[in-house]
């Protein structure tokens, strides 16, 4: 088959959708398959080139309202100049799904989604962009696609709330490599946080949660990997970077990234809502146990009190009960992230969400 990914990120972008379609398209390749990518152009990338096999058009876009929405007619233009058995758009919200989906129509292709839904759960100007994208563009992805993929049961009601259709959905759960995200053997007290140092991420509790703790004990360790994108942020990291028991990291190869999984002892994630959070199932495939919040589908890749501790937001006294209690207590520690590695193996396995992945392309063609 050959295949169009239409996406907002792609490689090099190192966040969750692009890291989800580069996976997904190498194991499409190794399968005998073709896979085209379309996504837009940013800082000083190639307009056109081949990274793994894959060929990579990027076009230019126009923003519009301060940025809030962009579109491009190129994207619909280049998918145009070739002829394909699946047209993939990837990410509910952003018009590189519009334009896969106008090009698929056109040419009488099957359309397949890739939700990656976040509800407009940050403030009103948020829920006023949703309405006018929902409306205009993603109601009718969602309910003329010939297959749409939401990651989780929690996305798929949240998407059947919003217009979406029973009959064209299908839950293709996200992805972890669990061949590089291994259990090690070399634990100590430390105290992980990855993902970008946002207030979303929770970011600000984490910081807070250090402070804390590190004021009562000096046998643990905090390490912060992600970007900082909020600079009111920038005071409690300054003050914390002074700290010889804390440590700030960014922009690390994978094998770094694994290395520092397998030297955590509690993966941490206060988060205000996830879709998934690739975060929580590298760590636990690396058998950590989690500590998080109960929001979004977190309750699905951690089983609360089996693989980890989960807490309503805002509960922050027990969620810092609970790192203590795992540090304390490291044989029931090691027992949770054993059971949390066996879920994601199980369920989140590359080559088993993939094989799901193409045998709807089949199913379509």
């Amino acid at each position: 088959m050959k295949i169009a990914f239409v996406i907002p990120a792609y490689y090099p972008a190192v966040i969750g959708e692009s890291l989800y379609a580069q996976e997904l398209a190498k194991y499409l390749i190794k399968k005998g398959h073709e896979v085209n990518v379309y996504t837009h152009i940013s800082g000083n990338l190639k307009e056109s080139e081949i990274a793994d096999n894959v060929k990579i058009t990027r076009v230019k876009i126009k923003e519009i309202f301060d940025g809030s929405f962009y579109f491009s007619s190129d994207y619909i233009k280049s998918i145009l100049k070739e002829k394909f058995d699946i047209i993939h758009s990837h990410h509910y919200g952003y018009f590189p799904a519009t334009a896969g989906f106008i090009a698929a129509k056109l040419t009488k292709t099957p359309h397949v989604f890739g939700t990656y839904y976040h509800p407009p759960v940050y403030g009103r100007l948020r829920w006023l962009q949703f309405m006018a994208y929902h409306f205009t563009q993603g109601l009718p992805i969602l309910r003329f696609s010939d297959s749409v993929l939401p990651h989780t049961l929690y996305e798929k009601k949240m998407l059947l709330k919003i217009g979406g259709k029973e009959d064209n959905m299908k839950i293709l759960p996200n992805i972890v490599d669990t061949n590089t995200f291994m259990p090690g053997h070399d634990k100590t007290k430390t105290i992980l946080f990855v993902g970008n140092f946002i207030y979303e991420k929770g970011a600000h509790i984490a910081f807070d949660i250090a402070s804390q703790l590190l004021e009562q004990r000096k046998d643990i360790r905090f390490v912060f990997i992600g970007n900082a994108y909020e600079p009111k942020l920038m005071p409690k990291i300054n003050q914390l970077s002074k700290s010889k028991n804390v440590l700030f990291l960014k922009n690390l190869r994978k094998s770094e990234l694994v290395r520092w999984y397998q030297k955590a002892s509690v993966f941490l994630l206060p988060s205000k809502y996830e879709a998934f959070s690739r975060g929580i199932a590298e760590a636990e495939s690396c058998s950590i146990p989690v500590v998080s919040t109960r929001v979004g589908a977190i309750p699905e890749v951690v089983k609360d009190g089996k693989s980890g501790f989960l807490v309503d937001y805002g509960e922050w006294d027990e969620m810092r009960q609970h790192i203590e209690y795992l540090l304390d207590n490291l044989s029931e520690a090691k027992k949770m992230g054993k059971r949390g590695r066996e879920h994601i193996v199980k369920n989140f396995d590359t080559e088993i969400v993939a094989e799901k992945l193409e045998k709807i392309y089949k199913d379509l063609v």
